[in-house]
């Protein structure tokens, strides 16, 4: 995925990113009114990146202000927590898809987010933090999750992923340690994609609703992400003032990643301009 691919969709990820090579899939970069959902082509997606995966390794000597060291740890440790599940919820609802490949894909981003969880696991460690076994924030977003089906559960999953992919931005953008910079836009380039693939997914599901309902799923969701925003900015607040993120910044950042995932969902009418 090149860097001119990873702005024209978001204008946010770190030159870090020019050094870390992925493959565009076309799909990524249409009007979502376009085609349907191909589990077969997302499926080579997840293969590539898995072929082409950096192996990042950390050691005690990166370069983190001691300043910064404790609140970024403790944010850290909360995101890492949520990286670590074993899908089983989100893998028993694939396969009621009765799509093969669909299950495939789901195995492969699960992995995907387990070695985002292995990669945190290694920045913490090396900056003398420890891990958590459980954490409030991760235990509400599992309980969100599971209370109706495979489509809650990625309407959920994406208000995750969309926070989660703007803090981890901030950190390759504001942090200077360069292998931290790469690591943290690897994570970045990996989440982009996950979001296209969950909002491909949920536009294909979409499609047999009156517009009256998806209007509503949209307001309850947008609710339920603003919410989840204001309870992040709260509990992250010193991690986001030692990396000078202004919270209006970060919720003006995250609700454009939100627009732009509901416009991939076809929740809300497409906008054939980038977005500033």
């Amino acid at each position: 995925m090149p860097q001119e691919f990873a702005d024209a969709h978001y204008g946010e990820v770190t030159m870090a990113t020019q050094q870390l090579p992925r493959n565009e899939i076309d799909s990524l970069t249409a009007d979502p009114r376009n085609g349907t959902f191909s589990s077969a082509q997302w499926l080579l997606y997840f293969q590539d990146n898995k072929k082409s995966r950096a192996d990042i390794k950390f050691t005690n000597d990166i370069s983190v202000p001691f300043s910064m060291r404790a609140p970024l740890i403790r944010s850290l440790q909360r995101f890492q927590i949520g990286e670590t599940g074993e899908g089983k919820h989100l893998r028993k609802y694939a396969r009621m898809t009765k799509d093969p490949t669909y299950e495939e894909c789901i195995d492969l981003f699960i992995k995907e987010e387990q070695y985002h969880a292995l990669v945190l696991a290694q920045i913490i460690q090396s900056m003398d933090g420890t891990l958590l076994s459980w954490h409030w924030t991760d235990l509400a977003f599992i309980v969100l999750r599971r209370m109706l089906g495979l489509k809650t559960e990625i309407f959920i999953l994406l208000i995750a992923e969309i926070i989660g992919k703007c803090f981890y931005n901030a950190c390759a953008n504001k942090l200077d340690d360069p292998r931290l910079r790469d690591a943290f836009a690897l994570i970045v380039l990996d989440e982009i994609g996950h979001l296209e693939f969950h909002c491909d997914f949920l536009r294909e599901q979409m499609k047999g609703y009156p517009k009256g309902i998806t209007q509503v799923c949209y307001f309850f969701w947008s609710i339920l992400f603003l919410t989840a925003c204001f309870v992040f900015m709260a509990d992250h607040k010193r991690a986001l003032e030692a990396l000078t993120v202004r919270p209006r910044d970060f919720l003006e950042d995250c609700s454009r990643s939100f627009r732009r995932a509901a416009m991939k969902a076809d929740m809300v009418p497409y906008v054939q301009t980038q977005l500033p």
